[in-house]
C-alpha cells in the first residue's frame, strides 16, 4: 500500500501500534531491570497528550513523494523516540512534574529511571532505522549530537537577560526545527529525490522557528492549550518573547532580573504577573506573531514545485494555520 492510499488517521493508528510493539518487553532475553525501562518509556510514549506533529510531518512529507509506507513508519516512530528521550532528560534537568497531563518518570519512578529510559529511546530510534538507507541513520546521530549541544546552551543561560537573539535562534534551532530538518530529509531521502532532501529540510528549519516562537507565546496568552501562563518566568528560562523584551525595554529587565535574582527560589506570583503583564503591554505577542509569520512565509517558499503536491499543501496549510491563530488570540 503507498502512503496515497492511507489517510493521516490510519497512519497514525500504524504509528501507535509500532511504538507499543517496540516497546514491548520481552522476558525470554531481558534482565530483571528491564521491565522498568520500558515501562517508564511507554508512560511517556504512549501518553494520550502528545501532539504527534513529527510523526504527522513525516506522514505529509511521504505523502508528497508517494514513499512506501513501512519505512516512513519507522522514521516517524524515530522522530518520536528521539523527541521523547530530550523530553525524558529535560525533565530531569529541570525537576519537572507534570508532563502530558500526567506525572513524569522522575515523579512515578525517579532520575535515574528517566534518564535511562530515555537512553533506551535513543537506542531504539536508531536501531528501528536498519532496512532505510545509512544516511538517515546517519543525520539521526548527528540530529542527537545538534539537540545536546544546544540543551547544554539553553541550560548555561538559564536565569540570565542578556541573552541574544542569536543564541535564541541557536537554542530554538538546535532542540526545535534540527528534528524537523531531519523529518523532511529523512523522508527525501527514502524517496531517493535530492531535491526534496534540501527543500524539506529548509522548510523544517523555519517551521521549528515558528513552532517553538508559538509555544513560547503560549507561555504568555490564555488559550484552551493547557500551558500555564508564565511558566518560563517562573523557570528562569528566558524565552523568545522574554529575550526580546530584555533587548528593547531597560525597565523590563531590570524587574526580570530583581524577580529572578531576589533568591534560588521561584519569584513571587505577584512579581510574575507583573512582569507577564508587561510583556504584553510591550507588544511582544504582536511581534512574535510577526516573527512566525516571516518563517512560515520561508518554510513555505523552501518548498518550491512540492508546495502545490498533496501532502505538502496540508503542511502549507498547517504553518498557515499557526499565525491565523495567534492573529485571533491577539485580537480577542
Amino acid at each position: 500500500m503507498t502512503i496515497t492510499e492511507t489517510t493521516k488517521s490510519h497512519f497514525i493508528e500504524a504509528f501507535e501500534q509500532h511504538i507499543t510493539t517496540i516497546l514491548q518487553w520481552d522476558e525470554k532475553r531481558s534482565h530483571l531491570a528491564e521491565p522498568t525501562l520500558f515501562a517508564a518509556a511507554r508512560h511517556l510514549c504512549l501518553a494520550k497528550g502528545g501532539k504527534r506533529a513529527r510523526p504527522k510531518l513525516v506522514y505529509f512529507f511521504a505523502k508528497a513523494l508517494n514513499v512506501i509506507e513501512p519505512r516512513i513508519l519507522d522514521i516517524a516512530v524515530t522522530a518520536e523516540f528521539i523527541h521523547n528521550a530530550s523530553l525524558l532528560h529535560d525533565d530531569v534537568i529541570d525537576n519537572g512534574e507534570l508532563r502530558r497531563g500526567q506525572p513524569t518518570v522522575n515523579v512515578v519512578w525517579d532520575s535515574l529511571t528517566a534518564v535511562l529510559s530515555g537512553d533506551i529511546l535513543l537506542s531504539e530510534s536508531i536501531r528501528i532505522l536498519k532496512d532505510c538507507p545509512r544516511i538517515i541513520a546517519t543525520e539521526a546521530l548527528e540530529l542527537v549530537s545538534i539537540m545536546t549541544r544546544a540543551t547544554m546552551m539553553e541550560a548555561h543561560v538559564r536565569n540570565r537577560t542578556d541573552v541574544s537573539i542569536s543564541q535564541w535562534d541557536y537554542i530554538a534551532d538546535g532542540k526545535t526545527s534540527s528534528m524537523f530538518t531531519w523529518c523532511g530529509r529523512a523522508v527525501g531521502h527514502l524517496a531517493g529525490n535530492d531535491d526534496a532532501v534540501e527543500r524539506f529540510g529548509r522548510f523544517g528549519h523555519h517551521f521549528g522557528l515558528a513552532f517553538q516562537i508559538a509555544d513560547d507565546i503560549l507561555d504568555i496568552l490564555h488559550d484552551d492549550s493547557g500551558k500555564t501562563p508564565f511558566a518560563d518566568l517562573r523557570n528562569k528560562n528566558p524565552n523568545y518573547p522574554i529575550a526580546l523584551a530584555c533587548q528593547q525595554s531597560a525597565t523590563f529587565k531590570t524587574s526580570l532580573e530583581k524577580a529572578w535574582n531576589t533568591s534560588a527560589e521561584a519569584p513571587s506570583e505577584e512579581s510574575i504577573v507583573a512582569l507577564g503583564q508587561q510583556l504584553i503591554e510591550l507588544g511582544m505577542v504582536q511581534q512574535c506573531i510577526d516573527r512566525i509569520q516571516r518563517e512560515v512565509d520561508l518554510s513555505i517558499e523552501a518548498l518550491g514545485p512540492f508546495a502545490n503536491k498533496p501532502g505538502c499543501q496540508e503542511i502549507a496549510q498547517w504553518a498557515m494555520a499557526m499565525c491565523h491563530r495567534f492573529h485571533v488570540l491577539e485580537s480577542a
